[in-house]
């Protein structure tokens, strides 16, 4: 499966969905530059919902820090959801679970950024 994402802003909060197997910097280009466009805008708060995401490799979460990595140096948050289980032992593994901020659902994510 290939890769997409979609973005959405809404009540000074980044929506990110993100789709299918995420294993380069190059399928997120287009992303990345419309994060940094919000950021310039002054919206430093992201969700990030992986519930439609089924691969990802040391790339992909690279991609991740890389969002966490800027929205903290910009004074911003970004949490993580609906993380499924093969990502989430990802997660576990690599101990980037302690690092990233992880709720269940987008919702829950919304509330703390709110």
């Amino acid at each position: 499966m290939s890769f997409s994402f979609e973005i959405k802003t809404d009540n000074q909060i980044i929506y990110i969905s993100l789709k299918g197997n995420l294993m380069s910097k190059q399928q997120v280009q287009t992303m990345l530059y419309e994060i940094d466009h919000f950021f310039n805008e002054g919206v430093k708060k992201i969700i990030i919902d992986l519930s439609d995401i089924e691969y990802m490799n040391s790339s992909g979460l690279s991609i991740l820090i890389n969002i966490f990595t800027q929205a903290r140096n910009k004074g911003g948050e970004v949490i993580i959801t609906n993380i499924p289980e093969k990502i989430n032992q990802l997660l576990i593994i690599t101990k980037l679970n302690s690092i990233f901020n992880i709720e269940e659902t987008v919702e829950e994510a919304k509330k703390i950024l709110i």
